[in-house]
């Protein structure tokens, strides 16, 4: 099933990379198990062969060690303030494609507003980008209320569309912050708010990971990314039966935020971390149910 699966989605074009394979199987076994995330699942697996279709080179900010060293003692993430290159036209293609795909499985209306607002420049992909990065997400929320249009539905295209970018930029950003802790609840290469997290490992070390570049940062269980607290009695955890080894959701009642953690043996790659995004939507659910939000601000 998982192979027949594969087979429609690569079709007869480029053999997608072995992480993206790895991803589509796994995507193919939730379709199957899981028929709840079957909407989702397939609507990934369409979009996960062109984000990395092709390869993407970046030319990485201009930061010494010590530039690097300093940004990170004052909880500066590294591409704060930098200049970042857009691929603009491979850019414009995964936008305009996983706006087709959204349009395919869940809001053809939406989709359709977004992608012609893009193409008649009324949205700027450089100018989204700058928000992004300078951490004023609220500017791209002001400018999807100016057009009408659905401000969650373009966080989420934007999101995938810059991820392969991004993604580039923070391996190309990670030797020089490889020797400095980071201590911060936000991604220490863009500033985006952790996707989830990990428990890696026999000892269940505790990372977080950015759900916009794949950064990975090491964050003790026993605080909360989004305001700090570390009291024991604010802080939780729920889980749904027959999962507790393999997911939980992490909570603080301080500031009602929740951070979705999984068990892994190692780092989960940029494709699979997408994929695992998905395989937990049922615990947002849950958590939202509980009066609990993903990013607190």
């Amino acid at each position: 099933m998982a192979a027949s699966f594969l087979r429609k989605l690569v079709g007869r074009g480029t053999p997608p990379t072995p992480e993206v394979a790895e991803a589509l199987e796994e995507l193919a076994r939730l379709d199957t198990e899981k028929p709840a995330l079957a909407g989702p699942a397939r609507l990934l697996a369409d979009i996960l062969p062109v984000l990395f279709a092709e390869p993407i080179d970046v030319k990485a900010p201009v930061l010494t060690s010590d530039e690097a060293a300093a940004k990170v003692a004052e909880g500066v993430p590294l591409l704060r303030g930098e200049s970042v290159l857009l691929d603009e036209k491979g850019f414009a293609y995964r936008w305009q494609h996983i706006c087709a795909a959204i349009g395919k499985h869940q809001d053809p209306s939406g989709a359709r507003q977004i992608a012609d607002a893009f193409r008649s420049k009324s949205l700027d992909p450089r100018q989204l980008l700058d928000d992004v990065l300078a951490g004023h997400p609220e500017a791209i929320h002001a400018q999807a209320d100016a057009l009408g249009l659905d401000a969650g539905l373009i966080a989420t295209v934007l999101r995938l569309s810059l991820f392969p970018l991004l993604t580039k930029y923070n391996v190309a950003l990670a030797a020089l912050r490889g020797g400095s802790a980071w201590d911060r609840g936000y991604c220490p290469t863009c500033g985006s708010w952790p996707l989830l997290g990990e428990f890696r490992g026999l000892e269940q070390i505790r990372y977080l990971r950015c759900g916009l570049c794949a950064a990975d940062w090491e964050f003790p269980r026993l605080r909360c990314p989004f305001c700090n607290a570390s009291d024991h009695h604010q802080l939780g955890y729920f889980y749904v039966e027959a999962e507790q080894g393999k997911y939980r959701v992490a909570t603080c009642t301080a500031c009602r935020g929740y951070v979705k953690m999984i068990s892994t043996l190692g780092e989960l790659s940029p494709p699979r971390l997408l994929v695992a995004d998905v395989a937990t939507m049922h615990l947002d659910l849950a958590a939202a149910e509980r009066g609990f939000e993903a990013e607190v601000r």
